[in-house]
């Protein structure tokens, strides 16, 4: 098949393209490398790498030229305080130029357009745990999640009477090898780098806030599965397990066999304090359910650390 990936250079975009390249699919890749990385894609196969934003002119033709039978829509201004300090960017990156990429794919023969959403940031602040797809909160808190939710009741009505069927993804927060260790998110990679160094990691606020932390390979096989299913979906990813930072954070000493505490300090405007994801839809839509504890996965952190 004919795949079109953007942000394929990134840390969930480069697990993506390395297993669809063991099944022999050719693929167009985008990705600006501000935070994905060219060496990320340091792998075998039948690939096309462009090295620019997939919604600039010449990418949207290179697109049309394409012709797509799968789009995975990975590609996102992804900071939540990016998005509170420079909200006109982030709309720019996370529902302008997706919109232009959905009108190209319209008049393609693409057949499934899979978005990877923000289960932590779409929902708000949750009264419900763990959040079910139908639990929306009034409005997110950070203009990153109103842009992520705008944009998924925007592919909803523009796909609608189309060919085009989608699989919109609410992930939890992701973490695994090749997430980068020194950015604001992928609290888990931070950590690790942290003790690995011998140096205190930072908790904002006073590290009760909680999440549902996901192994990438885990994400892989759900968007993946979504792919090659004919209908369309809104569905949570994540494992329903709620960890807090503070626990985190405990579980990376034991491993390390540190003894140096965290640093704490002011919490961060937009930032959730509960964050865990119901996944029994997608179990039941997909046939899929997440394979790594956050002990297995994390262990795959330390050691590509290390390496």
């Amino acid at each position: 098949m004919k795949i079109l990936v953007t942000g394929g250079a990134g840390f969930i975009g480069s697990h993506l393209v390395e297993e669809l390249l063991s099944n022999e699919n050719e693929i167009l890749i985008f990705d600006n490398c501000l935070t994905g990385k060219k060496e990320n894609l340091d792998i075998k196969g039948n690939f096309k790498f462009i090295n620019d934003d997939f919604g600039s002119e010449n990418s949207l033709e290179e697109i049309e030229r394409f012709n797509p039978d799968i789009c995975f829509h990975l590609a996102a201004q992804s900071s939540v305080v990016v998005s509170v300090e420079n909200p006109a960017l982030d709309f720019e990156h996370n529902i302008l130029q997706p919109i232009k990429l959905i009108q190209v794919l319209l008049k393609s023969n693409c057949k499934k357009f899979v978005f990877t959403s923000s289960g932590g940031t779409i929902f708000g602040e949750p009264t419900t745990i763990p959040t079910a797809e139908e639990d929306y909160a009034d409005e997110p808190e950070s203009p990153y999640g109103v842009a992520k939710k705008r944009l998924n009741e925007l592919i909803k009505i523009m796909t609608k009477s189309s060919n085009l069927k989608y699989s919109i993804l609410n992930l939890s927060n992701v973490y695994g090898p090749r997430q980068d260790p020194y950015g604001e998110a992928g609290v888990v990679s931070i950590f690790a780098k942290k003790y690995l160094n011998n140096e205190e990691p930072t908790v904002y606020g006073d590290g009760e806030q909680t999440r549902d932390y996901i192994y990438v390979k885990d994400v892989v096989s759900a968007l993946i599965k979504a792919s090659l299913i004919e209908e369309n979906h809104f569905l949570n990813i994540g494992t329903g397990v709620e960890t807090s930072v503070n626990d985190l954070a405990n579980s990376m000493k034991i491993q390390f066999n540190s003894q140096i505490n965290p640093i704490y300090k002011p919490a961060r405007e937009g930032e959730l304090k509960r964050s865990v994801l119901n996944n029994t839809k997608a179990k039941e839509d997909l046939d899929w359910k997440p394979e790594y504890s956050l002990d297995s996965g994390m262990k795959e952190v330390f050691n590509w650390l290390r390496t």
